[in-house]
């Protein structure tokens, strides 16, 4: 069978099946994401442009001068970030826009596997999943919940709902390696409060 027609009949049966699960949309390696990711990623630098704005016209000097530290550097390609990223990290959450300019948290732990797997293991918000490649961008996607619960996978989750009781999150970052102690995950347009968030990652 020519590879066209197999690719074809590959495309057809992923559309079949993404319904089942609320899914939609693919990144660039094929795996499925729920339209409103797609939404999301596509609106990723204008949900920034609008959370900076947010923060840098409101925010504590100190919150401010945490974020530009963490915002500096250029990311590694995603071959060199892979090779980087496996271990334990501290993490620190900073949310801006919406409900206040900027909100800058204490550090958590994280850890990231040689697999991809990305789970942030203390605090009350917790989230786990995957990493993976979009084309040329590293994107994650996971699950977020309240320490406690024992989240399903993201593929597993139904559409968003703000009264879904436990309260599970869909959760779509761009996962950037500045260096071997040094990286961020940013999440564009999260459900919950703000406007953009970012997990600063260090170690």
């Amino acid at each position: 069978m020519p590879s066209t027609r197999r690719a074809d009949l590959a495309a057809v049966a992923l559309a079949c099946l993404l319904p089942t699960a609320g899914l939609s949309q693919q990144l660039a390696d094929g795996t499925p994401i729920h339209a409103d990711d797609g939404r999301r990623l596509a609106e990723y630098h204008a949900a920034a442009g609008e959370a900076l704005l947010d923060a840098f016209s409101g925010g504590d000097p100190a919150d401010l001068a945490t974020l530009a530290g963490v915002l500096r550097g250029d990311p590694l390609p995603p071959e060199g970030a892979r090779a980087v990223m496996p271990g334990d990290w501290s993490c620190r959450v900073i949310k801006m826009g919406r409900l206040l300019p900027i909100t800058v948290y204490q550090p958590f732990r994280c850890r990231i596997g040689s697999d991809g797997s990305l789970e942030k293991l203390t605090g009350s918000q917790r989230t786990k999943g995957q990493i993976h490649q979009d084309g040329e961008r590293l994107v994650y996607l996971g699950t977020g919940f309240i320490a406690g619960d024992t989240p399903p996978p993201y593929a597993d989750l139904p559409p968003f709902s703000a009264g879904s009781d436990p309260q599970r999150v869909p959760e779509l970052g761009v996962v950037e390696m500045i260096d071997e102690n040094r990286g961020r995950v940013m999440f564009p347009d999260p459900h919950l409060e703000s406007r953009f968030n970012v997990l600063a990652l260090s170690r």
